[in-house]
């Protein structure tokens, strides 16, 4: 599985509820490998329910890296994903092992096997203060929109209530007047990635979404948002559903549950929208439902020689 230069590698990814996890568990029982999370969210310890992470038991004994790694105050980069899954993969990939990449958060995809680096571009605190004085006054929605207008790409691969990752682009391009994606330092890629990008029909995954929200309700989320009450005003907060509860703590679910799948909709749609424009060298997009051909492609591309 170790090429001479680079590492095979496989990444899942996908909108929210396309069925990833599910999918990665049983590549990895078929071809001895191991989860590499890519997911913004799930790196926070005690984001459970809302976040869609497996149990041990759901696990079925596959390890899964990258999951609960900070607490819910951490300021998390995406330098700092990449410079951690790099290492996950590295050692995964020494003990003879498949690593494979599972999320959908683009821009955790996109930098890892991209060769992009996030870390070295320009910097500027006055103009990201700037731009937090800003977004108190016009939101969250106010600057994703702004960010919009200028640089698309970008904007599609953060949640519209994701403040901190939209101002951090935004200072990119005020800073540099080029979008985030243009200015990123390029690095030859240490993987030689498949990187698989699960579809389906709007309206059945839709159904899922609905059905997903329905069962992380049923399963105690807006009491999970209730204990993590001291995380308000960071980050991980500002994870779908966790964000409308928190600003709501007393409107009743029959209320605030089709508001949190309503935006997960609507996320879904963005993340779609990014991963149809991400320009890795070697997609392909498969029906989550035929599980077949996403082995088939899998295990031609591990055959294949670099």
């Amino acid at each position: 599985m170790v090429q001479a230069h680079r590492i095979k590698t496989v990444a899942i990814v996908g909108c929210t509820a396309v069925g990833k996890s599910e999918i990665a568990l049983k590549l990895a029982e078929k071809f001895n490998g191991v989860l590499v999370g890519a997911d913004s969210m799930q790196i926070y310890r005690g984001f459970d329910i809302g976040t869609g992470k497996l149990t041990k038991a759901e696990c079925r004994g596959i390890e899964h890296k990258l999951i609960d790694i900070v607490d819910g105050d951490a300021d998390f980069s995406v330098g700092e994903y990449v410079k951690l899954a790099d290492s996950e993969i590295y050692g995964i990939s020494a003990a003879g092992q498949l690593p494979i990449i599972v999320g959908g958060t683009g821009m955790y995809v996109y930098s890892l096997l991209s060769g992009c680096n996030f870390s070295n571009t320009p910097k500027d605190q006055a103009v990201r203060t700037r731009l937090k004085i800003l977004s108190h006054f016009i939101g969250g929605k106010g600057i994703h929109r702004l960010l919009e207008r200028v640089d698309k790409q970008s904007a599609d691969a953060i949640a519209e209530n994701d403040v901190k990752r939209a101002v951090r682009a935004l200072e990119i391009y005020l800073v540099t007047g080029e979008p985030k994606s243009r200015v990123a330092d390029k690095h030859e890629t240490k993987h030689d990635a498949l990187t698989i990008v699960l579809t389906l029909p709007r309206e059945l995954l839709y159904e899922r979404i609905n059905a997903r929200v329905k069962k992380m309700f049923d399963m105690g989320l807006m009491d999970e948002v209730i204990s993590l009450a001291k995380f308000r005003g960071y980050g991980s907060m500002q994870a779908l559903g966790y964000k409308q509860i928190a600003e709501n703590p007393t409107m009743p679910r029959e209320q605030i549950e089709p508001i949190v799948a309503q935006k997960t909709r609507n996320y879904a749609k963005r993340q779609m929208t990014y991963f149809n424009h991400m320009k890795l060298s070697n997609t392909v997009f498969i029906d989550a439902r035929n599980y077949d051909e996403i082995e088939r492609t899998v295990k031609t591309f591990l055959t294949e020689k670099d």
